[in-house]
């Protein structure tokens, strides 16, 4: 039986006006995927859409990529040791709420720790795809973890201004995807659009509802299913007024003798994720949130993630992968309560 998540409350009159239908444009942006459905009478203004949602896309880019050298982060990672830096607001933002999530999570989510994504083959060089990669040996770890230490940075959110101590190394995309998310819903709302589905990378965000008056409807991605098991219940989420993330074990991930590595680092071991937690899937009114919050409570493993998502009231389902290849869900109180 498919198991159904819905806020708390839909606003049925809330519709979109007569003559309404969905439009949609798609694009690439960050190594990956966009795509945006809305609901409107006007068929003509499509290249507006398009050019307001790109814009917004490229300023995350331009302030945020580890892959784009000319971007305010990367220009910031390469800063000389002792240098002060007035960052742009977005990125100041971001980093704000990456720093905050740092402190709650202790270390588990960790927006300094680019130089352990960049050493096992995740950032832009070396690639765990390029001929003759191999992974951090013990000396490389302890180098890269020595200069992971987020409160180094002194930042100063009222005058957006961060140190660069040496050697520290930004990685905001465990939470830049969700904040594009949530820019793109904004400037859609600023040209008259209510009723909007937008998806950057796997990340989504429902306002308003379709043309029918129904939510927008996705399905929340199950991992895959060793060979004798049976996938769990599919889970569909009503997004209206709300944001999903899923983080899990099988995305972005590779195999070096024998050994499965995924994407999702532990900064505080230095080392890929290991404890067998398949996926965690976030609910939350801001994309941004639920990105960042399904890194930190996937790196914290589902029973230290699950008392961290109750702290904090996080709507969040976990999917471990136990000995025998089966998977189990469990569910956070605020997450049960979206089921009814």
């Amino acid at each position: 039986m498919t198991r159904v998540l819905v806020p708390d409350h839909i606003d049925a009159a809330a519709v979109p006006a007569l003559g309404a239908r969905v439009h949609g444009l798609r694009g690439e942006t960050m190594g990956t995927t966009w795509w945006v459905l809305w609901a409107d009478r006007d068929a003509t203004r499509q290249a507006a859409v398009r050019a307001a949602i790109e814009a917004e896309l490229d300023l995350v880019v331009a302030q945020m990529s580890t892959w784009l050298p000319s971007s305010d982060l990367s220009r910031f990672n390469r800063a000389a040791p002792g240098s002060r830096h007035t960052l742009p607001e977005a990125f100041a933002d971001v980093l704000q709420a990456a720093l905050w999530l740092a402190e709650a999570s202790a270390g588990a989510f960790n927006p300094a720790a680019g130089a352990l994504v960049n050493r096992w083959g995740f950032g832009p060089a070396p690639r765990h795809t390029d001929p003759g990669f191999t992974p951090p040996d013990e000396t490389e770890l302890c180098a890269a973890l020595r200069t992971q230490d987020w409160r180094r940075l002194a930042f100063d959110a009222a005058t957006r201004e961060a140190t660069q101590p040496g050697g520290l190394l930004l990685d905001l995309s465990a939470i830049a995807k969700g904040h594009a998310v949530d820019r793109v819903a904004r400037a859609l709302a600023g040209l008259g659009i209510a009723h909007a589905l937008v998806e950057v990378g796997g990340e989504l965000r429902g306002q308003g509802l379709r043309p029918d008056g129904m939510p927008w409807w996705v399905e929340l991605e199950c991992p895959p299913v060793a060979p004798g098991h049976s996938p769990p219940p599919p889970t569909r989420v009503a997004l209206h007024g709300l944001s999903v993330a899923t983080s899990g074990d099988y995305r972005r991930a590779y195999r070096h003798q024998g050994r499965h590595l995924p994407h999702s680092i532990d900064p505080r071991s230095g080392r890929p994720v290991a404890h067998g937690l398949a996926s965690v899937s976030v609910l939350h009114t801001e994309a941004l949130w639920a990105d960042a919050w399904s890194t930190a409570l996937t790196v914290a493993g589902r029973d230290a993630g699950l008392a961290l998502a109750e702290a904090h009231g996080i709507a969040a389902l976990f999917v471990q992968r136990e000995a025998d290849g089966g998977l189990t869900e469990t569910l956070t109180g605020a997450m049960a309560r979206l089921a009814g």
